[in-house]
């Protein structure tokens, strides 16, 4: 009986200390299992290694056999060395590292991860801990020649064939001219560049007098497609472009001789043909798309207009129209959803002269909320909106006006200047200045801060437009 009780008593106390032990620290390995760690879940692939890190709470008395297998996005032998898949950890130790090499190549790619998780220890799974797979995020060290900066797109002479593509590095100091001659090896590949819309990694450069479209891959500009051209009836005097539910809504004027025969085209992105147009009034230029709406402002063409089209994306078809002020040149959502139409007027050489308009619109209904008129001889163009301003060009000069404000601003913020486009990004103003039209254009740089000019760059001829890749705040 005394034997049967000191029996009883031993088994008592001795899971009594398995179970202390057993919870005395979750966050290590529990007694006797392997864990594995790194010491960050993502390295740059120029860092060399990855070590990872095997640890037990308690060294064992012989040597032990790890595997572990790996897997995730990234590739063996293209972004790491293929690793052995085992390791020993020695007796008496209680932690054991062995590293992965990474293979830092000259591809552009997306980040890929590495997945290492422990299979067996010591030919079983009773040994491996609760921590045992780890995830490495890969980031890449390479990018695309045009990745990061600005972007001037160059209509050149009309009927020329010289139209062009400037690339700006973000800090102004590398100018490349011709980037869409010298990446595809062309000598003349458009006449009349008209305007840029960028879409995921790609580009679509509207050729005016080509009718066409040039899709390029908008970070190394390497051709992509060609979507239509002289010998077809896609496109007559194509303009700007919107984009929504992966359809590209192109303005056209038609025939100038005709006022009846303006249209959108509408390209399936995916396979770049384009359906059945869509006819519209006279004139339609700059075109944005918003909750599924595409707004076109109607310049007038080689006439005069005033109005903004409203076309449902996804039925293709005209919605309504709204009257705003003659010769609507820019148009631009703000942050609120309002659509600001900046309308140049009428010319005096059109003997019937108009003084230019904002109208505040508001997108849900369509109805004009606001209107402010400049003065009878006033015609301002090249809208631009940012930080909740309104900037535009008038007269040589760069306006700033509050989005609330319901009066136009009385002096300029930068005065002495002929651009015949511009932009804000990035607290700064970019404007491209053609010069007399037949020589080397210029970028000039301004900080919004001060209104000082940070740089001003040559360009090549005509320079009609300012866009951006990388990681610039529109």
């Amino acid at each position: 009986m005394m034997k049967l009780r000191s029996l009883m008593l031993t088994v008592t106390l001795a899971a009594i200390v398995f179970v202390g032990c057993k919870n005395d620290d979750d966050a290590q390995p529990e007694l006797g299992t392997v864990a594995l760690s790194v010491n960050s879940n993502t390295y740059n692939e120029g860092d060399g290694t990855v070590a990872l890190t095997f640890t037990t709470a308690s060294a064992y008395g012989n040597d032990i056999e790890i595997t572990y297998e790996v897997s995730g996005t990234a590739t063996a032998n293209e972004d790491y060395a293929t690793p052995t898949g085992s390791a020993t950890l020695v007796a008496g130790e209680t932690t054991f590292t062995q590293d992965i090499t990474l293979i830092d190549d000259t591809d552009v790619e997306a980040s890929e991860e590495i997945i290492v998780t422990i299979t067996a220890v010591d030919g079983g799974q009773d040994l491996i801990a609760t921590s045992n797979s780890v995830t490495i995020t890969i980031t890449d060290n390479d990018s695309y020649a045009y990745e990061n900066g600005i972007i001037v797109l160059h209509e050149g002479n009309f009927g020329a064939g010289n139209a062009s593509v400037s690339f700006v590095s973000n800090d102004f100091s590398v100018t490349e001219n011709g980037i869409f001659k010298t990446v595809n090896g062309v000598d003349s590949w458009g006449d009349t560049a008209q305007s840029i819309t960028f879409y995921e990694d790609l580009a679509y450069i509207i050729v005016n007098n080509s009718q066409k479209i040039e899709v390029v891959n908008r970070y190394t500009f390497k051709s992509v497609a060609t979507i239509g051209g002289p010998t077809t009836a896609d496109f007559l005097n194509p303009r700007y472009m919107a984009i929504a539910n992966g359809k590209g809504y192109v303005t056209n004027w038609g025939d100038g001789s005709n006022p009846d025969d303006d249209f959108i085209a509408v390209i399936n992105l995916e396979d770049n043909t384009v359906a059945t147009p869509i006819s519209v009034e006279e004139g339609p230029e700059k075109i944005v798309a918003h909750d599924n709406k595409i707004y076109v402002a109607h310049q007038g063409g080689y006439s005069q207009n005033n109005i903004i089209s409203v076309i449902d994306a996804t039925a293709n078809t005209l919605s309504t129209t709204i009257t705003v002020g003659d010769r609507p040149n820019a148009i631009q959502f703000d942050t609120d959803g309002n659509l600001w139409v900046l309308s140049g007027g009428n010319p005096s050489w059109t003997g019937i002269e108009t003084a230019g308009q904002f109208d505040k619109i508001n997108s849900a209904d369509n109805t004009v909320l606001q209107t402010v008129s400049f003065g009878a001889t006033e015609h301002p163009g090249a809208l631009s909106i940012a930080d909740g301003n309104l900037y535009y060009f008038l007269s040589g000069s760069v306006y700033k006006m509050d989005a609330s404000s319901t009066s136009l601003p009385t002096t300029a913020e930068i005065t002495g200047l002929s651009f015949s486009n511009m932009t804000v990004a990035d607290g700064k103003l970019f404007g491209v200045d053609a010069k007399d039209y037949a020589s080397n254009g210029s970028l000039e740089i301004y900080s919004l801060e001060n209104n000082t000019l940070l740089s001003s760059v040559e360009i090549s001829i005509i320079p009609n437009g300012v866009y951006f890749n990388g990681d610039v705040e529109l």
